[in-house]
């Protein structure tokens, strides 16, 4: 196993990627960029060779992410979230103190970031709102002392006030439109007949969220000896059933983006809720600001809105 630990590519070449990737193109990348076209195929190139992998499928107009592109992209996408939410902390050190989401990277591309835009106007006359991805481990250590919401499945002994339900917690087998077409005789069978299916499931321990253990005993059934593949980012386990890897439990309120815009569709019965919940939570910072509180009743109705 090799251990050395690859140099890190230039800024433009990681700016250029993350440009492209998520714009599908590289002219838009170099429009955005503020750069020529040349120089951002340039870039990218420089960039796969340091790799010694191909990160893009080139098809006319547009181009499209390899597996290790999309596995690049979300870590680099990632990282230079991480460093713009730490511009912008300097940037609002003296400044009126807005409101800060503390989150993974998962919720808040899948929860936070498809209702940010009116979750800001309805804090506009109030403050205004930034957010901070971090994995479990980082949030739970209160590395960052500015958070003043925070999501949990459990709520203990808090006050009632200091935290809103988003939504009950519930979850249903999905999987991608292609998938579905192929073991369709399969999936209209009782889920106990499922024993060749791939599940995907979560690496990292659970915080609460309903799982395969959890859904197959709901249906009276055994979850052993089923072949599972692990995933530490919630994230990546969607782009994964997206890709038609296999099955995954689609979580309400975090895969309405995929199952909206098509990329996953309901591969078996409805949601099945649990007696759980997923909530947004004040921290000890957030209690003291009563800007925190109007953020958290924003929240809830938003999420109510989308789910």
């Amino acid at each position: 196993m090799n251990n050395r630990r690859p140099h890190l590519p230039s800024t433009r070449c990681l700016l250029a990627f993350e440009a492209s990737a998520r714009l599908q193109s590289f002219t838009a990348a170099a429009q955005q960029l503020n750069t020529s076209q040349s120089s951002i195929s340039r870039h990218i190139a420089e960039l796969e060779a340091a790799l010694g992998a191909s990160l893009f499928e080139r098809h006319k107009q547009r181009v499209h992410l390899s597996e290790q592109g999309k596995h690049l992209y979300l870590r680099v996408s990632q990282g230079l979230d991480s460093i713009r939410d730490g511009l912008q902390v300097i940037a609002d050190w003296d400044a009126d103190l807005p409101v800060t989401i503390g989150c993974t990277h998962a919720i808040s591309h899948l929860l936070i970031m498809p209702v940010f835009d009116r979750l800001q106007h309805a804090m506009s006359d109030v403050a205004k709102v930034r957010v901070i991805t971090s994995e479990y481990e980082a949030l739970d250590a209160h590395l960052d002392p500015q958070i003043d919401i925070v999501f949990d499945y459990d709520v203990g002994n808090l006050n009632a006030n200091d935290f809103v339900l988003l939504f009950a917690e519930a979850v249903k087998p999905v999987c991608a439109p292609g998938f579905k077409e192929r073991h369709a005789k399969e999936l209209s069978a009782p889920s106990s007949h499922w024993q060749g299916f791939e599940l995907l499931e979560m690496a990292t321990p659970n915080r609460g969220w309903a799982n395969w253990e959890d859904w197959f005993a709901a249906n009276g059934i055994s979850a052993s000896a089923r072949p599972t593949t692990s995933f530490n980012n919630y994230v990546y386990l969607l782009e994964a059933c997206a890709s038609g890897r296999g099955l995954a439990l689609g979580a309400r309120g975090m895969v309405d983006t995929y199952l909206s815009n098509g990329r996953l569709v309901q591969a078996y019965d409805d949601y099945k809720e649990y007696d759980r919940g997923f909530y947004a939570v004040l921290t000890e910072r957030g209690r003291s600001k009563s800007a925190a509180y109007r953020c958290l009743e924003a929240l809830a109705d938003l999420c109510t809105l989308s789910t």
